[in-house]
């Protein structure tokens, strides 16, 4: 059994899961949070504490360094070895996350078709203008075109490449999928909280991260690492890293984190609405009474 806690940042997913621990078989709990993929960025991302005793029952957390670039390509992929062995030896499972992408990558039929991103395109070697192979993209598959911006150079030749490598273009191979889970017995909870109390508890969670020791962790990121363009742009750290360059005041990083979260908590629960069948609920304790007389009929 599959059970994919979902909701927005801020939420109280973590706090849920050890509440609901218990009702399941040996759970293994897999982190479906984009940015807690990385080492040592703890504070930033809430990442559950090393000495919380629901740790050692986590999986893909700080699966890479921050130098690293991570893809919802890597997550498939890490999420399948990790569940098909919980799987095979009668363990349930719990995602819980709000990177709504890694879970449609991971539980549905999602083909990501393309060669390994970190391989050099023979498209990049500077012989195209951004223009040009956007062109050449329009003449191949206009309807992948359509959703790329002219100047997104990745996207564009990503799209080529699937051209070159498969045949196909990245639109057919979308539209022949069939969007169905990949794995039996899924089940999806989506708790979507009135907007207020979401605001509420991001500006009290920034104001604690801060406490805790926020700009510290960013500051050892960036004496120990390169960081990844990626980790730079994680919600957090890269507002830090733009008051410790002297661009912003302490105040200002403090409201630039809470506003940039806000907008994110926004899309999380749009995504959430459109992209999954998922019961709704508006509070963490109105999905509990439901999930304990759900796991009573299940047992």
């Amino acid at each position: 059994m599959i059970i994919v806690i979902m909701g927005p940042t801020a939420s109280g997913k973590s706090n849920f899961i050890e509440q609901i621990y218990r009702y399941f078989n040996n759970p293994l709990i897999v982190n479906a949070d984009a940015f807690q993929i990385y080492q040592d960025m703890n504070i930033g991302t809430a990442k559950i504490e090393s000495t919380n005793p629901l740790r050692h029952c986590y999986a893909l957390l700080d699966v890479v360094t921050p130098e690293e670039t991570y893809s919802s390509r890597d997550y498939q992929k890490d999420f399948r070895r990790s569940v098909d062995e919980a799987l095979n030896n009668k363990r349930d499972v719990i995602v819980v996350g709000g990177t709504g992408l890694y879970v449609k990558a991971a539980l549905y039929d999602y083909d990501f078709a393309d060669k390994d991103e970190n391989n050099k395109s023979h498209f990049d070697d500077g012989a195209y203008t951004n223009q040009e192979l956007y062109y050449l993209l329009l003449s191949k598959d206009p309807v992948s075109a359509g959703k790329i911006h002219v100047n997104n150079r990745k996207r564009v030749i990503r799209a080529l490449e699937i051209i070159s490598e498969t045949g196909k273009t990245k639109s057919a191979i979308i539209e022949n999928q069939n969007h169905q889970l990949v794995y039996p017995d899924v089940h999806f909870f989506f708790v979507n909280p009135a907007r207020e109390e979401i605001y509420q508890r991001i500006n009290t969670r920034v104001d604690r991260m801060f406490e805790l020791g926020l700009i510290d962790e960013v500051k050892s990121l960036i004496n120990k690492y390169e960081l990844s363009i990626t980790a730079k742009q994680a919600i957090g750290y890269q507002e830090v890293i733009s008051y410790l360059n002297g661009n912003i005041g302490i105040e200002e990083t403090k409201e630039a984190i809470k506003k940039r979260t806000r907008n994110y908590a926004k899309r999380q629960i749009t995504f959430f609405k459109h992209q999954f069948e998922a019961k709704e609920y508006s509070s963490f304790d109105s999905l509990l009474v439901d999930m304990k007389q759900w796991r009573k009929h299940n047992d």
